[in-house]
């Protein structure tokens, strides 16, 4: 059926060599018929050839006998949503495994609320729930490698997937594309496998991108849309490959919901509008290494160009930190961020998006000084001093609210990076010499480590132990920083 799908090949491959590793490495037994029975009268998908059949009113027995099966409301998977750490809020998960519990409590708005009444219609969503339901109620009595039930479930959820994505017709509906989404919990739960985590979001994102913008009218459609937006950008700004988000229509797109005032967009329009911005960068981040990287001399017009557009991203991210009150009012404490929220709830949730907001400025910085270092050193020491408030940031917030933890598991992680490698950009800001992109090696090094969390993590602890935030706790950290001047 190859010939007569649309959806890419390479992408259900994967699909078909991540069940092919777990049956290899794993042992995985065949499905009992038992573990189908629960649910009673699942259909095939050759029983739905078109996109009409759904229900206006579908009952929910169905997914009562989940939460009966598992003794796990799979609802409150919502907390896992939107989910924009990628691989860092995989490798910050598991680091704190007890957090998982915590995080399930933190319930908000997601297209998870609407499978009760769409449970039952589609097998490959279906499996999807129940393998992941599985899971997280195996993960959450004893943390590690997946249990028997989990992995049969997890072969079975796969097949029933590539069926549907080989299906013309069903690869185009929304009940794919959520279990889709929701089979990235498992990855996301899967320690020790980042690749599969890393091709599974790659599926996912290529199948957002073939429904097209158009493809997302309902509240259904816009909020998995939504809970994958983040880690779309997030992924190509850190590996330097190019977004699909980037484009007008897409970019519409989320300017039409923003309007909307979708309930499914997280945090509101201050969300939306840092999306917007962040979905420029993958663009201009990939043009500025290219010039870094080049083995010939980029000609300076073209550097002037470029530096142009970097700064009119910097300019259009710090006018958003304006506009919504996303702004430090000193260099540190994180009782002086200049927002006041009545409700804990809220006050968390204003840490996470200033947590998002500084980490994509801090980034653009590092690019603009990457094009320029010896007429960049307040601008890198700006980015110096935002890692360390990100820090201290994702430790306050988290001691709130845990879902913050993952929600700043990857501005976290590019906080220490740049810390890890701040005398070396200190440096080459020093220099003096005009007209210069940054050390090749340099630059490299910063890259490497932001779009390897392990490695980032390993460097940190050999240089820092277990110290979270290096400010006002460790003095060599504040050397390396090159800001001790500042703050003295």
């Amino acid at each position: 059926m190859f010939e007569n799908s649309p959806f890419r090949k390479d992408h259900i491959q994967r699909l078909r060599s991540n069940s092919a590793i777990l049956d290899s490495n794993r042992s995985i037994l065949p499905v009992s018929d038992a573990s189908e029975s629960v649910f009673g009268g699942l259909h095939s998908l050759s029983d739905t050839p078109t996109a009409e059949w759904i229900p206006a009113s579908p009952s929910s027995t169905g997914f009562e006998a989940v939460r009966i099966r598992f003794d796990f409301d799979p609802v409150s998977l919502s907390g896992l949503t939107p989910l924009h750490g990628g691989r860092a809020a995989t490798r910050t998960l598991h680091d704190k495994p007890d957090r998982l519990l915590d995080i399930l409590r933190c319930r908000k708005l997601s297209y998870f609320e609407f499978l009760p009444s769409r449970f039952g219609q589609t097998r490959c969503l279906d499996d999807a729930v129940c393998c992941v339901a599985s899971r997280v109620r195996q993960w959450i009595n004893n943390p590690g490698e997946p249990d028997r039930l989990a992995l049969e479930l997890y072969s079975k959820a796969v097949r029933s997937l590539q069926a549907a994505l080989e299906n013309p017709v069903l690869c185009r509906h929304p009940h794919v594309l959520c279990a889709t989404e929701i089979m990235t919990i498992f990855e996301l739960l899967d320690s020790g496998r980042d690749i599969l985590f890393t091709s599974h979001m790659s599926g996912v994102a290529t199948l957002i991108e073939y429904r097209g913008p158009q493809g997302y009218q309902t509240d259904f459609e816009k909020s998995l849309l939504l809970a994958q937006w983040g880690s779309i950008y997030t992924e190509a700004m850190y590996n330097y490959t190019p977004s699909f988000l980037e484009g007008p229509a897409w970019q519409a797109k989320l300017h039409s919901i923003m309007l909307e005032k979708q309930p499914y967009l997280p945090y509101g329009d201050v969300y939306g509008a840092i999306l917007a911005c962040a979905s420029a960068t993958p663009d201009v981040f990939r043009s500025v290494r290219s010039v870094v990287c080049n083995t010939y001399e980029t000609p300076h017009v073209v550097r002037e160009t470029l530096l142009s557009r970097a700064y009119d991203l910097w300019c259009m991210v710090m006018d958003v930190g304006t506009n919504h009150g996303l702004t430090f009012t000193k260099v540190y404490g994180i009782e002086e961020y200049s927002f006041v929220a009545s409700e804990e709830a809220e006050c968390t949730e204003r840490y996470e998006l200033l947590g998002t907001f500084a980490t994509i400025l801090m980034q653009i910085e590092r690019h603009i000084v990457a094009l320029n270092p010896s007429l960049a050193v307040p601008m890198e020491k700006h980015a110096q001093q935002l890692a360390i408030q990100i820090l201290d940031l994702e430790r306050a917030a988290s001691a709130l609210r845990p879902r913050a933890t993952l929600d700043l598991a990857h501005g976290a992680l590019a906080a220490k990076v740049v810390l890890l490698t701040a005398s070396e950009w200190r440096q080459e800001t020093l220099l003096g010499t005009p007209n210069r992109v940054i050390a090749k090696p340099v630059f490299e090094r910063w890259t490497g480590l932001s779009s390897s969390p392990q490695r980032a993590a390993d460097d940190w602890r050999n240089e820092y132990g277990e110290l979270q935030s290096p400010y006002k706790q460790d003095a060599g950290a504040q050397r390396c920083t090159g800001i001790e001047e500042e703050n003295a």
